[in-house]
């Protein structure tokens, strides 16, 4: 038997008769043979996986992304590296190195902060590239409406009968966080409501900094009735301080967050949050990868995915002794 033949069984490539592909196929059973998918790639300039880089997989929300997108690469036949990157350039450009030494077919890149210097990397890739959760001219890019669902947020919190609000935002170079703070102040705007500057914590996006801008809100004359926190996490943040210092949530302070991770909803109380739409993020960011593989055309492709406002128990209207008492 030659080895021709024995590669056409193995590829798929050319018919061979139906005894002589069952010779075959019981010796690699017997020899537990294993093609290479090295030698495989090399002749085909395909390696069936895709990279991926992201600040943090340990950030419940990015977690949530990076399992539904590895489900619908796994299902169409790829597998998926994942890179931490911790927004550190020199990490980022060592790991699209190692990523194109891999022959890699695609990257989804899904970091809180894009820079040129990035954008410049990414550039100088061969393979299709999409961006997550961020935007940059040139790139394909699947994104939450963070603008409109800042204005859900606030708008939620503005019908309830709350007047005094603040938020709890991102880094200021935060893209996401960038776009909540316009919903919010769009809402307001349209409330013919004045932002107060004191009540503008700018956070970190994590447990610690919702903490932290619980203990800056106490510290004033005044305190907001509600308070819009733009991630999950600063939110819960926000939620436990809040007790600790004797503030009931909702009742004394009404807090609203965004991503709905799955831990809002065993929290007490239960997180009424803006839930961002991972299952439609992680499945058109996968589309536009792979179609754009697959015509070995560029992508540049933009898609805004709405979010919707989920109601828990963490908003109630403010009460008369709140709206009474020096805040």
């Amino acid at each position: 038997m030659s080895v021709s033949t024995v590669s056409h069984v193995v590829n798929g490539t050319r018919f061979v008769k139906p005894d002589t592909r069952a010779k075959v196929m019981a010796a690699i059973e017997r020899l537990d043979y294993t093609p290479s998918t090295s030698a495989q790639s090399l002749k085909k300039n395909v390696t069936h996986t895709i990279g991926m880089i992201v600040t943090s997989s340990t950030n419940p929300y990015f977690a949530e992304v990076v399992a539904g997108v590895e489900s619908r690469l796994y299902d169409a036949g790829f597998n998926l590296m994942l890179c931490n990157s911790g927004r550190d350039i020199d990490k980022q450009r060592s790991y699209i190195r190692t990523l194109k030494g891999k022959r890699i077919d695609g990257l989804l890149i899904l970091e809180s902060v894009v820079s040129e210097a990035y954008l410049e990397l990414l550039a100088s890739c061969s393979f299709p590239v999409v961006l997550m959760d961020m935007e940059a001219p040139g790139v394909a890019s699947v994104i939450d409406d963070s603008e409109h669902g800042g204005y859900l947020a606030t708008s939620y919190l503005i019908a309830q009968g709350h007047r005094d609000l603040g938020c709890i935002t991102g880094p200021a170079d935060h893209y996401q966080s960038q776009q909540r703070y316009r919903g919010f102040l769009r809402a307001l705007e349209e409330a013919g409501l004045e932002p107060n500057p004191a009540w503008v914590y700018a956070g970190n996006l994590e447990i610690g900094g919702g903490e932290a801008a619980v203990r800056h809100l106490r510290q004033g004359d005044r305190r907001p009735t509600g308070l819009f926190a733009f991630n999950d996490l600063s939110a819960l943040g926000a939620i436990s301080q809040a007790s600790r210092q004797g503030l009931r949530v909702p009742e004394d302070l009404s807090i609203i967050g965004y991503d709905d991770i799955e831990i809002t909803r065993l929290f007490t109380p239960s997180l009424t949050t803006v839930r961002q739409r991972v299952d439609t993020l992680c499945h058109e960011a996968c589309r536009l990868l792979t179609t754009a593989m697959a015509t070995k055309a560029p992508a540049t492709e933009h898609v805004r995915v709405k979010p919707e406002l989920v109601i828990r128990d963490s908003v109630h209207p403010p009460s008369e002794a709140t709206t009474g008492e020096p805040r």
